[in-house]
């Protein structure tokens, strides 16, 4: 069996390609996507405040846990987002790999 030392950044530092758009396009990183989920959520709080008070809860749920989230180091958004089925790994080719290392 091969290994590939240095991982990624090793392969493509050996001048050999790396496929980045196998499968579609490529998930936003994690804290990008919890980024996007806590803004959309305080800006819906708010806009939907305007007519009900109680939606600005929302809000304040949200600023609550990312207060939490700094204080402690864990996130529990990041931890339900990452079981959409977009951020699940995908199956490799172990055979396809092997080969393109052994080239």
């Amino acid at each position: 069996a091969a290994t590939l030392t240095g991982g990624t950044t090793a392969w493509s530092g050996l001048g050999h390609e790396l496929d980045r758009t196998t499968g579609g396009r490529t998930p936003w990183p994690m804290e990008r996507q919890v980024r996007l989920a806590a803004g959309s959520l305080v800006l819906s709080g708010l806009l939907l405040g305007r007519r009900r008070a109680r939606a600005r809860w929302i809000s304040a749920g949200v600023a609550g846990g990312l207060v939490f989230s700094a204080l402690t180091g864990t996130c529990g958004m990041a931890k339900v987002l990452a079981r959409l089925p977009h951020n699940q790994p995908r199956a490799t080719d172990l055979e396809a790999t092997l080969a393109a290392l052994n080239g």
